[in-house]
């Protein structure tokens, strides 16, 4: 098997397993995991602005979600009532379409094509995002850390866990 069809399948995965909780705290988007935690809300919004982010750092120029840094860039603090946040529904939607335009990419690139070095990664951080194979790897892991917080989030609106 080829690296390539292991980012396609993590990528993937990520996206079938967080997917579910993001539709089921429509009703709950704004329920914290812990006082003042990363409501769903937040991570959806977060999600599609590091969408952007990491598009931005493969390919260099400006990321198509940055009206969304203000609200949703790593290190914001989320607005308990969800003030100026776009609807939760058009955030999920838009990272829906953002996932699907990810997937096909990675789909016609070659194992030489992701070792294409990363035009906007950030000093120090070649480790993580210096080729595009890095960037597809650390997006999957993304996806599952804030899944983590989605599944708190769930538990602290009164949800059972979800079945897989």
């Amino acid at each position: 098997m080829q690296s390539k069809e292991l980012l396609i399948m993590a990528n993937q995965h990520a996206y079938t397993l967080t997917m579910p909780l993001t539709e089921d705290l429509r009703t709950a988007s704004l329920v914290p995991p812990t006082p003042g935690g990363n409501h769903a809300h937040w991570v959806v919004g977060h999600l599609l602005f590091s969408e952007g982010r990491f598009q931005q750092i493969m390919k260099g120029g400006e990321n198509p979600f940055e009206e969304l840094q203000s609200y949703f860039r790593g290190q914001s603090t989320p607005r308990s009532d969800g003030s100026g946040y776009r609807a939760y529904g058009d955030l999920l939607s838009s990272l829906q379409s953002q996932h699907q335009t990810v997937i096909s990419l990675l789909q016609t690139l070659t194992e030489d094509e992701l070792d294409r070095p990363s035009q906007g990664c950030p000093p120090g951080f070649e480790p993580f995002f210096g080729t595009w194979r890095h960037v597809f790897l650390m997006r999957s892991m993304h996806w599952m850390i804030h899944r983590g917080q989605l599944a708190d989030c769930r538990r602290a609106a009164g949800r059972e866990p979800l079945l897989a």
